[in-house]
């Protein structure tokens, strides 16, 4: 009888366990609610006033009260008519790291539209949870009602691609469609709305949350071998893992289960990786079909410098040298690849002198020897690093039997400039390097020298006369204009389809000319939506300036569109169709705000300039020139 008792006692407590989960399907999860606009910034108004911002704050706010009954635990980034900058939204997601963040919004045509919609967009870095929620929210929008056109989108507004958490941005519908802007200003709708974005977060975590957690002390995490082994644990058994490291290069992971209590496992690289900064991205899959957060790890690589360098730029040291002589330290790794490392190093020479500089991250530095002039036996120079000595070299002293030239090349601010070549004499030639410094030597005989400067990409090649009243040593410093200030070291993406090569190898080879790195994005026009991988590409890319889109439309005239709020797109669109109205006869285009996806979803400043099928078989090319030029002089 007792054994009876005990077992039904069990039975009643699993079963009310499993009754308790059933009442609250969202215990243990953590959201943050993201009310669009807000305060001074409305979002979009429709016909009769409604505010984007006040039917967001709305939508969030039943949604709130819909999720806590769920058992979530829930944030928002406002509760009020306020206003928060974007990166205040992304600070708050930073600080709680929730499990999700919904950003809440409500979209508006720039052209008269009758048919409405929902959009979700989703993280494009993230196709794992960010993904998934995005496709369950569409298909709930659908089925209550909010368009039968709901589509789903990657995408790259900022509150998404700087996130830690996964997130996703709605568009409930479109509040410039009158219609609809009437049904919005009813609690149904926005109720509506809230129940089917709660019932797709439900069905998104209806297997619960993978947690995955790197037993780590510090980030980030610093390594001084090219091959790392991490520790990670997880509250679920883990059944694949997708990594990414950047900057990108060829690395294979791998990872197994490790004997102990719980799931706990070892990530590994299976491609050395070199001395340098990186961030690796993992999206972990359980076995029961569950996903991950994205886990994004630090990592610093410190390798060992070995086979390292002291090299001087002039082969010998003249007798009688006064004051800096300048040295290349050069470090490297055990497998005699530059060692990317910006460490303290120090040379030691002469009686007791010394010289201490860091490398640059690249792990190559100028320091100078302060010589006396009264050197005459071949100098030993010893190279220190981390405590030890890496590199000893010993540099000759003796009398000059030509003339010696020591130089260094430098743009108007006094930078030095790298690999440009130095031409003299009949075929004679050097390269400047790290710093701008040179050396050349030409015979006694000739009192003056004329030196010919074909510089590196982005400055004017010159010429520099080498006058000298009979002294052996001569100690110079040239310097050389850019061609274009504006250019000079910007990063430009290009995306464009196949057929517009011709054109785009007009407008990169100036560009590159004038200092610029041109990057062209890929455009897989085999996919329904190319500019998706392009503008994917183009936000994964580091430190780029600008993104030029190129188009052909079925359009009566030529249409350079910017983003909707002006800045610096604006700028250069005004720019080009000022330049463009100086040709003989004028070019009149377009300039417009634009909706083109690559114009939101960047995080720098984008431009499309789409071509009409019918024009004049010249108009392209000569909006390139005007394009290159408006770029030289600024905008």
């Amino acid at each position: 009888m007792r054994t009876k008792l005990a077992v039904l006692l069990v039975f009643l407590l699993v079963a009310s366990g499993g009754f308790a989960q059933s009442l609250k399907p969202l215990k243990g999860i953590s959201i943050l609610l993201d009310p669009g606009h807000g305060g001074a910034d409305p979002g979009a108004v429709g016909p009769t006033g409604l505010k984007e911002s006040v039917v967001n704050l709305r939508v969030a706010r039943y949604l709130r009260d819909l999720l806590q009954a769920d058992g979530a635990d829930v944030l928002m980034t406002r509760d009020s008519d306020v206003y928060l900058s974007l990166a205040e939204r992304v600070a708050l997601a930073q600080e709680h790291k929730p499990d999700l963040f919904v950003s809440i919004h409500h979209n508006a045509s720039l052209k008269p539209r009758e048919s409405n919609r929902s959009e979700i967009y989703y993280n494009a870095i993230d196709r794992g949870v960010s993904q998934k929620i995005g496709n369950s929210m569409m298909s709930e929008l659908a089925k209550w009602g909010f368009g039968e056109e709901s589509i789903i989108v990657p995408a790259g507004f900022f509150v998404l691609r700087n996130n830690p958490s996964p997130s996703v941005l709605t568009e409930g519908g479109y509040i410039s469609i009158p219609k609809i802007e009437q049904e919005l200003k009813t609690g149904k709708s926005l109720t509506n709305q809230a129940q089917a974005l709660r019932l797709a977060i439900r069905e998104t975590f209806k297997e619960g949350v993978l947690r995955v957690k790197f037993i780590v002390s510090e980030e980030p995490i610093k390594i001084d071998t090219p091959f790392f082994n991490l520790i990670f644990t997880a509250n679920r058994p883990i059944d694949k893992v997708i990594a990414r490291i950047m900057p990108e290069r060829a690395s294979g992971f791998g990872f197994d289960s490790l004997p102990s209590v719980g799931s706990t496992y070892r990530l590994y690289n299976t491609e050395p990786l070199a001395s340098g900064n990186y961030e690796i991205q993992l999206t972990f899959t359980g076995r029961d079909g569950s996903i991950s957060a994205r886990t994004l790890l630090r990592l610093q690589v410190n390798l060992p410098v070995a086979n390292s360098a002291v090299v001087p730029i002039a082969p010998f040291i003249p007798e009688g040298y006064k004051g800096r002589f300048p040295v290349r330290v050069i470090l490297r790794d055990d497998m005699k690849r530059l060692n990317n490392r910006s460490i303290p190093v120090s040379l030691l020479y002469g009686k007791n002198s010394a010289s201490i500089a860091d490398t640059s991250e690249k792990g190559d530095s100028t320091l100078y020897l302060d010589l006396a002039g009264d050197e005459s036996d071949p100098l030993n120079v010893k190279l220190f690093a981390d405590g030890q000595m890496i590199s000893e070299t010993s540099i000759r002293v003796r009398p000059t039997t030509s003339r010696f030239v020591l130089g260094r090349l430098t743009d108007p601010h006094g930078n030095g400039i790298v690999n440009a070549k130095v031409l003299y004499g009949v075929d004679s030639r050097a390269i400047t390097g790290p710093e701008g410094f040179f050396f050349v030597e030409y015979p006694m005989i000739y009192g003056n020298m004329k030196l010919e400067i074909v510089a590196p990409l982005g400055y004017e090649n010159s010429e520099y006369w080498v006058r000298t009243k009979g002294e052996p040593v001569v100690l110079l410093s040239v310097a050389v204009n850019p061609i274009s200030d504006r250019l000079l070291a910007k990063r430009i993406a290009i995306m464009a389809p196949l057929s517009f090569d011709n054109l785009i190898r007009k407008l990169v080879k100036p560009l590159m000319s004038a200092g610029a790195e041109v990057v062209r994005l890929n455009f897989p026009e085999h996919q329904s939506r190319p500019e998706y991988q392009s503008v994917l590409e183009a936000n994964l890319a580091e430190n780029l300036d600008m993104l030029l889109s190129f188009k052909r439309e079925i359009s009566g005239a030529i249409e350079v569109r910017h983003y909707h709020r002006g800045g610096r797109g604006k700028l250069l669109a005004d720019a080009l169709k000022f330049s463009l109205a100086a040709e003989t006869p004028p070019i009149n285009i377009k300039t417009c705000a634009g909706s083109d996806y690559e114009i939101s979803h960047t995080g720098v400043t984008a431009v499309v300039i789409a071509f009409p099928e019918q024009m004049p078989p010249d108009y392209p090319e000569k909006l390139v020139a005007h394009l290159i030029q408006v770029l030289k002089t600024g905008f």
